[in-house]
C-alpha cells in the first residue's frame, strides 16, 4: 500500500484562511509578531471556527482503503499539538499524526522517497520532490501548479500513482 502524507492546515482544516483573516484584522505583519500570534493562539477555537475543507475527514476514511495515510503537519506550539491531537483522535481515530516543528523540513522527519505528500505549500512540495517523493498540490481554488494539482482529496483515487512512481525510477536511470 502506497504511503500518503496529508498536510493539515490548508488541506484538511481551513485554519490558514481563518488565521490569515485574523492577522489582517489585527494588522500583524512582522515575522516576530506572527510567530507570537501562532504560539499564543487558542487552537481549539481556531479549529472549530475554521472547520474542515469540504468534509475532509470523511474523505480521508475512504482514502485509507487505498493508501497508508498519515497526517504530516507543521506546528508552532504545544497548544497546537494538543488541539490537533484531540481533534483527530475524535474524527480520525487510528490515523497517525506526525508533528513537525515549524523550522524543520517535513523530509527531515519522514522518508519522502516513493511516498506521496499532499500539501498546499509549494516549498514543502519542492523539497519533497528533491528527496524522491511524489508531490501533489492541494488547491481548493483550482489554481494550477507545476505539480499534480487536486481540488478535492478524493481526486487522489483517480491518479495512477504506480505509473508515476515507475516513470520517476525510469527517468533517474
Amino acid at each position: 500500500m502506497l504511503k500518503l502524507y496529508l498536510d493539515c492546515d490548508g488541506v484538511i482544516l481551513d485554519t490558514i484562511t481563518r488565521s490569515y483573516a485574523v492577522l489582517k484584522e489585527m494588522k500583524i505583519e512582522s515575522e516576530e509578531e506572527i510567530t507570537r500570534f501562532y504560539t499564543n493562539l487558542d487552537w481549539d477555537d481556531l479549529i472549530l471556527s475554521s472547520g474542515e475543507i469540504a468534509g475532509a475527514t470523511n474523505k480521508i476514511k475512504k482514502l485509507t482503503e487505498k493508501f497508508d495515510v498519515e497526517i504530516l503537519t507543521h506546528v508552532t506550539s504545544e497548544n497546537e499539538i494538543i488541539s490537533k491531537k484531540k481533534y483527530f483522535a475524535e474524527k480520525l481515530p487510528g490515523i497517525n499524526i506526525i508533528f513537525v516543528p515549524k523550522p524543520i523540513k517535513k523530509t527531515d522527519v519522514v522518508e519522502a522517497k516513493g511516498a506521496i505528500l499532499v500539501d498546499d505549500y509549494s516549498l514543502n512540495l519542492d523539497d519533497w520532490l528533491l528527496k524522491g517523493g511524489i508531490p501533489v498540490k492541494f488547491s481548493d481554488s483550482g489554481k494550477k501548479s507545476t505539480y499534480i494539482t487536486i481540488t478535492d482529496l478524493l481526486d487522489l483515487l483517480t491518479i495512477d500513482f504506480a505509473n508515476i512512481a515507475k516513470e520517476k525510477i525510469r527517468v533517474k536511470l
